[in-house]
């Protein structure tokens, strides 16, 4: 019979070995942010536009009481902008306040092995090199893996 000083060691392990991934997609492309840094996954509403900001940075909302920035994902990394059914927000709290990022859809909660993980893929991409992961395998397909959390975190959106 095992411990539970050896279960917990088992755990933590598991811990190490694998991490869990909120799925999303824009227009054609299946990216991935880490889950714990989500705070909520909401049904998009009508922003308030802010003058004078970046084009992807589509206005406030207020979620609760609290006003969010908003963030459009898809024009962003430079795909096509057409609001399509599905369509959801991801919520994270950084250190300048609570963000929202619009997104096609989301597509699933994934486990995904570390050694599934290319730290360093040879890409070109509209996600700059310090915010992406890297690109995993997961169930037959490829995956973006972003920190989506530090993307809205050092984003200037200001013009």
């Amino acid at each position: 019979m095992a411990t539970e000083e050896q279960n917990t060691g088992a755990m933590f392990e598991e811990s190490i070995e694998e991490d869990r991934y909120l799925l999303f997609v824009l227009g054609h492309e299946i990216f991935g942010t880490p889950l714990l840094g989500v705070r909520e996954v909401v049904e998009p509403l009508v922003p308030k536009p802010v003058p004078n900001t970046r084009p992807f940075f589509t206005g406030v909302i207020n979620i609760r009481g609290e006003i969010v920035g908003v963030m459009d994902l898809r024009a962003r990394f430079d795909h096509s902008t057409k609001s399509e059914p599905g369509q959801a927000m991801m919520v994270f709290e950084t250190p300048s306040g609570t963000e929202g990022a619009l997104v096609d859809r989301i597509e699933s909660v994934a486990k995904i092995s570390m050694k599934s993980i290319e730290r360093q893929p040879n890409v070109k991409s509209s996600v700059p090199h310090e915010f992406l992961i890297g690109i995993a395998k997961e169930a037959g397909r490829l995956v973006t893996l972003i920190d989506l959390k530090k993307i809205l975190e050092e984003q200037q959106v200001k013009i």
